[in-house]
């Protein structure tokens, strides 16, 4: 058995590649004993004794697979530094709990489409990236933002007034499927994306037709405050705020701060590269930075492109930012926990997007601990009080009829 420790657990069948951008991601493969061959190497560990533990995590309530155990570092007891290792939720039960925690799924279609949620979350006045374009191929209605063919996609990518431009799919998840785009050749026919590349037009166009015919949003490219573009570059770092309901209403939870790297067009963990900070939540300030996952997980201070000290370094606003999310939070009432990707700019900060069924891996990287404690348990305990009260409601309802 081969395990893959950057790719997405279920096995599907791979995607056919596009030149213009990622449609799929994957990662190292290797067996589960050369696994735990390297793990003992790194550890001093007897395979057995590895093998003994990670049956018991894969038993427990985190559910962990071995491909989450190598992938979270589990097998290294140093690393974590005295984290409890049983409160690590792996990849399979964390799809299970957001689907219970978020129980509502007739709500789930709103955040899937980035640009119904961006268009709800700005109708209440939140923040967000205003839509430049968006190509729905066979519209016959007209619009200033529509882009019903091919030709009219062409036209618009080649008009410089729009750059730079950010594309991504209307329902896209883990930035598959984007573009960053800083300028255009209209007498070549070509486009320039980050990290230097030059994109034939027509060939970008062959792709998001083929892969995302059914729907490619374009939004203005919003650059990084100020006081960050000297120690990260001009690419926006996201911070994931993780908001979860209570009681007395949403409130912030935990985060992690995506900073990207190595020429990427995005800041998405899984992207070789690219880097996860661990913050001091009071703060926003960094107080460790990991690079890679399982056997290459390591420790950053500096970033790689501009060599800047990334410990220390605060995230702008950070309390604005925060209540940002709270206050998103509050419009989408019907969602016990919601994973915010929220940027710092110079106007302040933004939604960049709101992710419905929100990976606990990033934060649980990021802290080097696992996302299980009491207030999360108190929190799947209260959204199954309140799946149970609404499914009364419904059924009652239809016995009434």
């Amino acid at each position: 058995m081969a395990f893959s420790f950057l790719s997405r657990t279920r096995k599907t069948e791979a995607p056919a590649e596009a030149a213009s951008f990622d449609t799929a991601h994957g990662g190292p493969r290797m067996s589960m004993v050369e696994c735990l061959r390297r793990a003992a190497q790194q550890t001093g560990a007897p395979p057995t004794q590895l093998t003994r533990e990670y049956s018991r995590l894969a038993f427990g309530p985190g559910k962990i697979s071995f491909g989450d155990y190598v992938k979270y570092r589990l097998f290294d007891d140093a690393w974590l530094n005295g984290a409890e290792k049983a409160d690590f939720i792996g990849a399979r039960r964390n799809r299970e709990l957001v689907i219970e925690i978020n129980y509502r799924h007739d709500w789930h279609g709103l955040l899937t489409n980035k640009l119904v949620s961006t268009s709800y979350l700005a109708t209440y006045g939140l923040p967000t990236i205003a839509p430049l374009a968006i190509y729905a191929p066979g519209m016959a209605v007209a619009s200033d933002k529509l882009l019903r063919s091919r030709e009219e996609m062409r036209a618009f990518l080649l008009d410089e007034s729009h750059y730079p431009i950010f594309g991504k799919p209307v329902e896209s998840f883990q930035s598959l499927g984007a573009l960053a785009l800083l300028g255009c050749d209209a007498a070549c026919g070509e486009l320039t994306a980050v990290g230097d590349r030059r994109l034939k037009v027509d060939a970008t166009l062959d792709d998001i037709e083929k892969h995302y015919g059914a729907g490619y949003l374009f939004q203005k490219m919003v650059k990084p405050h100020r006081d960050l573009v000297a120690k990260i570059g001009e690419r926006l770092a996201t911070v994931r705020i993780l908001t979860v309901a209570t009681p007395g209403g949403p409130k912030a939870f935990r985060a992690g701060w995506k900073i990207p790297a190595a020429g990427n067009v995005a800041d998405n963990f899984w992207r070789p590269g690219n880097m996860l900070a661990g913050l001091d939540f009071k703060t926003g300030r960094v107080e460790r930075v990991t690079s890679g996952v399982g056997f290459e997980m390591k420790d950053v201070t500096h970033h790689p492109d501009t060599g800047a000290e990334l410990i220390g370094l605060a995230a702008p606003d950070w309390e604005k930012m925060k209540a940002t999310a709270v206050e998103g939070a509050k419009v989408l009432r019907h969602f016990g926990i919601v994973g915010w990707d929220m940027a710092a700019t110079d106007d302040g900060p933004v939604i960049v997007e709101a992710n419905e069924t929100p990976d606990f891996g990033l934060v649980q990287v990021a802290d080097r601990r696992g996302i299980a404690c009491d207030e999360f348990n108190d929190l799947i305990a209260m959204q199954q009080t309140a799946n149970a009260a609404h499914v009364k409601r419904i059924k009652d309802a239809v016995a009434r009829l």
